[in-house]
């Protein structure tokens, strides 16, 4: 079905739900860019979670950033968690939107669409729970295969037809400046190549492993002479890599949040990861990813733009595996990536980076 066309002449105000997580946030950044370029006198509102607000500040084409808390059942109990909450509902009530963009496609974003009271809500394709009743989803266009794409059909179906995917990130001076102490007081020369790598994931499932890690980074610097860079939020997991690892490495697991996180993957001469959001911080940095994914689906996924930096051998999956099942105790696709294949590939990208830093 096809749906009505919007009259964006009589649209002031546009609330943008997208609440979580890191990665999710980053692909639907172009939008804002689609949008205010398209629309430069309207006004864009993001209503995010806490936790991922610094994703959004300094982005030129929001107006306002709307926070809310996370909602846990457990925190429901609390009256100060229910104040804050439920206050963030009023303001949005309050200001009274012309059009809602539901990206998160949740009973909980789609319940925050209608609040806002805007006459139109609508949403990318993906709607799944409650969503469907009470947004209209957007349908993709055929060639769009990548979740940014499908974020950007939704601005697309207003009329905005961007001449390039932009992803508004702004890195403050001083979170720069405070990278660069980290760096130094880790032993790395923050002025001259290194390769940062997390091996982190948001469940085992999508995780390399804590060995294969230590071992890639005991081989960037041994046979490819660059320093490795840890960074991840899992100590967990980063521990397990530092009782693996033979040779030191620049150490800033849990050290950074996420401006400074960004200003290392800047940085870095390449990023090195599973499919998780450092990831695709880093490639709408610009920066080159190689990123090591299990059963996914990289041409929705993976880091974009990158797809051909993608590694993956999701013809070892079996018929019941999927994106967040694995039929083995230990996925296939993922233990077939040996360290030497990835080293190879971290190759094909330092010479050129490496040529182009100061």
């Amino acid at each position: 079905m096809t749906l009505p066309a919007v009259d964006m002449a009589s649209v002031r105000r546009i609330l943008i739900i997208k609440l979580s997580a890191l990665g999710d946030i980053i692909h639907a950044l172009p939008i804002t860019a689609a949008l205010g370029e398209a629309f430069p006198d309207v006004e864009l509102t993001w209503v995010v979670e806490e936790a991922f607000a610094p994703l959004l500040t300094g982005n030129p084409y929001l107006s306002r950033i709307l926070t809310l808390p996370k909602v846990h059942t457990r925190r429901l109990r609390s009256a100060k968690f229910r104040r804050t909450y439920f206050g963030g509902i009023r303001s949005l009530r309050e200001d009274r939107y012309d059009l809602a963009l539901d990206l998160q496609g949740l009973t909980k974003s789609a319940l925050l669409a209608v609040a806002s009271r805007a006459p139109v809500r609508l949403g990318y394709h993906f709607q799944r729970e409650a969503a469907p009743w009470l947004v209209r989803p957007v349908p993709p266009r055929p060639q769009s295969a990548h979740v940014v794409e499908h974020y950007l059909d939704v601005a697309r179906h207003l009329g905005a037809e961007p001449d390039r995917v932009r992803f508004p990130f702004a890195i403050p001076e001083d979170a720069e400046e405070n990278v660069v102490a980290m760096l130094c007081e880790a032993g790395i020369d923050p002025h001259a190549p290194f390769v940062t790598v997390n091996p982190a994931a948001g469940t085992a499932l999508k995780q390399w492993g804590a060995a294969n890690y230590a071992a890639l980074m005991d081989a960037i610097q041994e046979d490819l002479r660059l320093p490795a860079v840890l960074v991840t939020a899992d100590l967990a997991v980063a521990a397990q890599v530092r009782r693996a690892a033979r040779y030191p490495f620049g150490d800033l697991a849990g050290r950074t949040d996420l401006k400074q996180l960004a200003a290392v993957l800047r940085r870095g001469a390449v990023h090195v990861c599973g499919d998780t959001g450092s990831g695709h911080l880093a490639a709408a940095l610009e920066c080159p990813v190689i990123s090591l994914i299990g059963p996914s689906e990289p041409e929705r996924v993976c880091p974009y733009g990158q797809r051909a930096n993608t590694i993956q051998y999701r013809a070892l999956c079996g018929g019941a595996c999927r994106h967040h099942h694995c039929q083995y105790d230990r996925p296939k696709c993922l233990e077939a990536i040996m360290v030497s294949e990835v080293l190879n590939r971290i190759r094909t990208f330092t010479p050129s980076r490496v040529a182009g830093r100061e």
